[in-house]
């Protein structure tokens, strides 16, 4: 037991007390990286006494959150005890982001699954009384805001997250694993530890027939009426959003590709990815980037 696998623990510790306040946000993304760190410095046994003693202490001094810390804690040791696993054994990263995604996504799903089936909870339901009451206090009863207003945007709200549902699973669970291996493999090597790099971002290309699945998507999305129940308004409401976020990725990645032509400063494409991710427009510059040979032209010029 050396004072680096100690230091984690801490860090383990405080991300899982962490989650009764409001930084619970952004805690959620980063719980899984200590834990796999743990795992791929330590032995099996180890790292089973380092974490019995993390989830006892978080069950101790978390109070009357202790359930909560419990349960976020042993879900999120699953998919991190995977990943290490596979640090441990040099796979590739594109494999470790891949398993850990469907890992991820997988737990999700069977969680609902509980929930809905062995507690009775209506997702529905709830959802629409908890944004009625976050909305509540800006219903005016009709003095500057229709009276009502707070019931109808709660059910029009509800209506809109269970239809992106499945989206709204598959990024969250891409999102906690590829920000898991960005960061746990930066961590490890601080303990000395290497292991294989992802291709530099510059590389990156995403297959050329995603641009097909996103124009089929997006003509059946004009087709489809967004009040048809049916399965395929399903599939179109939520292929749409995830193509356009995988070709907003590819637009920052083409930004890289071309400060690395022009020989811009390393901080220029990182400045650049900012408006990309906060202004959904520019996902048509990924989208032209596979479409098109955009590259061959930059590079002879």
């Amino acid at each position: 037991m050396g004072w680096k696998s100690v230091a984690w623990s801490a860090t383990a510790l405080l991300l899982l007390l962490s989650i009764p306040t409001s930084l619970n946000i952004v805690t959620l993304f980063l719980l899984m990286t200590p834990m796999v760190v743990l795992y791929t410095m330590l032995k099996p046994l180890s790292f089973a006494l380092h974490m019995a003693c993390v989830v006892a202490a978080a069950f101790v001094l978390s109070g009357s959150y202790a359930l909560v810390a419990l349960t976020f804690g042993l879900f999120f040791l699953i998919p991190s005890i995977v990943m290490g696993h596979l640090y441990k054994k040099r796979a590739a990263p594109k494999r470790v982001v891949l398993i850990g995604f469907v890992v991820i996504l997988a737990q999700l799903l069977v969680e609902l699954m509980i929930f809905s089936s062995q507690y009775d909870v209506d997702l529905t339901s709830y959802l629409t009384v908890l944004l009625e009451d976050a909305s509540q206090a800006l219903d005016t009863s009709g003095t500057l805001l229709p009276e009502g207003w707070a019931a109808d945007t709660a059910s029009q709200l509800t209506d809109t997250i269970m239809t992106m549902l499945p989206a709204l699973l598959l990024l969250t669970s891409f999102g906690l694993a590829g920000l898991t291996h960005f960061l746990s493999r930066r961590a490890l090597a601080l303990t000395g530890i290497q292991t294989p790099s992802m291709p530099q971002m510059k590389t990156w290309m995403l297959p050329r027939s995603l641009v097909f699945y996103y124009l089929i998507a997006l003509v059946l999305s004009f087709m489809v009426s967004a009040e048809d129940p049916g399965f395929l308004t399903l599939v179109v409401a939520n292929a749409v959003p995830v193509l356009r976020f995988a070709f907003t990725i590819q637009a920052i990645a083409f930004f890289f590709f071309l400060a690395s032509v022009k020989r811009w400063h390393k901080a220029v494409p990182i400045a650049i990815a900012v408006p990309i991710l906060l202004y959904p427009p520019f996902y048509l510059i990924g989208l032209l980037d596979v479409a098109f040979p955009l590259r061959k032209y930059f590079t002879k010029n």
